[in-house]
């Protein structure tokens, strides 16, 4: 039997007027919140600074000097450079201290440019330990330093994570043969169907609350997913949204383990935050190294009016409340890394409020294409929250989809409204 309302969260995040919000969340009024994340030692870091993320952050020369200890020799000589290290070192502080989506953008595209180089004399193993893990060891000082640095960390490592799945892909695409890929074809078609079968045709029907989510996925099938169940015994409806690093055949397979693992955790589990530990470390255990997840999942209690929300390393997470917007930061790393505990948010849900997530298809989905960002989720979340959920998941990606020309990556929105 789950826990009652007033002894699952961890916290109490409820307050939103006036001035910031306490713990893990950040007061926004309207729409002209910003998506940076600010700098972190209260001005933006130079050029050439020698720390990654403020006065009390690591020194930026010991994390590249462990960076290149970390590293064969061969590599150093070859694949990755003290140049190269250095550069992604200082486009990750710049986004860090900034919170800008130009510097990660920045580094992402760098990130790809050696991915390339290393996956093709090394291949995929060796160009995620090179460079994403190595990146993530040179940061990892930095995002223990806040809530913030943590989130942007988190980011950090995903985009180049993307970057590298992408550079390996686009390599991939260039060895396959004609006639392989009617084969390939017709499996990803069965994949589809079978996708098609996982994910939720609608949401539970709760009185006085109005739930839709859907997800479009960038090829035939997709690493987003999400869903609602409903426990009525213990009156909890259960939701998560997920987005697995890259997509197609591999990023949909741990979509499917991510589905039965966190929903087979539930019966048993105390908490939410309960249900995101033993998934994770399951993740961490289990499923290959090079794969990350971010998730948000939470408990619902339809007749308290209340949600308990856990946020894996995912961006954006918005409550509306009384007409005030918050964004609810990252309680814990993303699923898959390293085994982590995890810390709940709770959020009282009153009649016209509204809870949101979308994955970063929608916001920064990479390409050629101006990304929209996470403010442009939150102007779409203002102007249309006296609508139905339903109408405003399809505006959301209706609008991103023409703004991009098709789902450069894949696309998914999760929203949680109150009625009554």
């Amino acid at each position: 039997m789950a826990a009652p309302v007033n002894s699952a969260a961890s916290g109490d995040t409820d307050s939103i007027s006036g001035g910031p919000a306490s713990g893990d969340t950040d007061s926004v009024r309207g729409p002209a919140a910003s998506e940076d994340i600010g700098s972190l030692s209260g001005a933006a870091a130079p050029e050439e600074s020698g720390s990654i993320g403020g006065d009390h952050a690591v020194e930026r020369a010991p994390a590249e000097a462990q960076w290149l200890r970390s590293l064969p020799a061969e590599a150093r000589d070859h694949l990755l450079s003290s140049a190269d290290i250095a550069h992604l070192l200082n486009a990750a502080e710049r986004f860090i201290a900034s919170g800008a989506s130009d510097h990660l953008a920045e580094l992402e595209a760098e990130a790809y440019r050696l991915a390339i180089q290393i996956d093709g004399n090394a291949g995929l193993q060796a160009c995620l330990r090179y460079l994403r893990d190595g990146l993530a060891h040179a940061l990892a000082p930095c995002a223990e330093r806040s809530t913030a640095c943590a989130a942007a960390v988190t980011r950090i490592v995903a985009r180049v994570s993307d970057a590298v799945w992408q550079a390996h892909t686009d390599a991939l695409q260039g060895l396959i043969e004609r006639q392989q890929l009617d084969r390939l074809q017709q499996e990803l078609m069965l994949a589809k169907r079978i996708q098609e079968r996982l994910l939720p045709h609608e949401a539970p029907d709760l009185p006085g609350w109005d739930i839709a989510g859907r997800v479009l996925p960038a090829a035939e099938v997709g690493g987003d997913y999400w869903s609602c169940k409903l426990y009525a015994e213990d009156d909890i409806a259960t939701f998560k949204l997920a987005d697995v690093t890259g997509h197609g055949i591999a990023a949909a397979t741990l979509v499917a383990a991510v589905k039965f693992i966190s929903g087979g955790y539930y019966r048993g589990a105390k908490t939410a935050a309960q249900v995101m530990e033993r998934t994770n470390n399951v993740l961490v255990k289990e499923t290959p190294h090079e794969i990350l997840v971010t998730m948000v999942y939470g408990w619902l209690y339809p007749r308290g009016g209340a949600i308990n929300v856990v946020n894996a390393g995912h961006s954006p997470v918005l409550h509306l409340r009384k007409g005030q917007l918050r964004r609810i930061q990252p309680t814990g790393l993303a699923l898959g890394m390293v085994e982590a505990r995890y810390r709940e948010v709770r959020l009282t849900m009153d009649p016209g409020d509204i809870f949101l997530t979308c994955s970063d298809g929608v916001t920064q989905p990479g390409g050629d294409a101006p990304p929209l960002g996470e403010q442009w989720v939150e102007e779409r979340l203002l102007s249309g929250a006296g609508g139905e959920a339903k109408a405003l998941v399809e505006r959301i990606l209706d609008e991103a989809l023409r703004a991009y020309g098709r789902p450069i990556d894949d696309m998914s929105v999760l929203v949680i409204k109150r009625t009554e």
